[in-house]
């Protein structure tokens, strides 16, 4: 139901979830939990309960015990990648959500990063964010999803083109297609079912693949 949930793809690799939402599975190929940057990623604090990651930490462990177990893990799928650890709120005071897709919206050509303070709660406000983005030289833009009065409006699919990006929208989340346009970014708006407490919107109903790369896409998106 959600291809984003099945893996990422990075540097031309396709990282696969094999078990999406499972504490067994990957949770670095589950897109969800990663943002992709150019030669980076941003990856949600919330996969520490995974199984592979939870061998390397202690029983009651701190927040860096965790991001460190994070990185640890990380290397083993992408080890040519840096990787960021990002807070989901469940660390903060208030989760926003686990999956960090719902609330964030991750520009890399563009070098923009939007961060929904009202759908990512604490998460939203946290300044961990602020180091990531100067680190990356980022633009970091913290935005109000509350105000367009639709269901998560950074879960937006983010397309690269040669020099830029295009971002495919919610049609009504107005706000923010003028605050992506203001910045010089191109938007696709469609149409969405505005129901209430989605599973997700547009970018975890889509997935990036390429037909040359010659491989079977029925099996990247099969859960074992």
């Amino acid at each position: 139901m959600w291809p984003r949930d099945h893996y990422v793809y990075f540097q031309g690799r396709y990282i696969a979830s094999g078990s999406p939402g499972s504490i067994d599975g990957n949770p670095f190929g589950e897109g969800g939990n990663v943002l992709t940057g150019s030669d980076f990623l941003l990856v949600s604090d919330s996969i520490y309960v995974n199984d592979h990651i939870a061998r390397h930490l202690p029983e009651h462990p701190t927040y860096e015990q965790i991001k460190k177990a994070i990185l640890k893990e990380g290397e083993v799928h992408h080890p040519s990648a840096k990787i960021h650890v990002v807070p989901s709120g469940y660390f903060h005071g208030g989760k926003g959500h686990d999956h960090i897709d719902m609330f964030c919206l991750l520009l890399p050509r563009r070098k923009l990063l939007l961060l929904d303070t009202y759908y990512g709660k604490k998460a939203g406000k946290t300044r961990e964010y602020d180091v990531i983005a100067e680190a990356e030289g980022l633009t970091l833009i913290r935005y109000d999803g509350s105000q367009d009065k639709v269901w998560y409006p950074l879960n937006a699919l983010v397309l690269p083109t040669e020099n830029s990006d295009v971002v495919v929208v919610d049609d009504r989340a107005l706000s923010l297609i003028k605050l992506l346009q203001d910045n010089e970014v191109d938007t696709i708006e469609v149409e969405m079912p505005q129901h209430s407490f989605p599973g997700g919107k547009i970018n975890c109903q889509t997935n990036i693949f390429n037909s040359k790369d010659n491989l079977d896409l029925e099996n990247l998106l099969a859960s074992s």
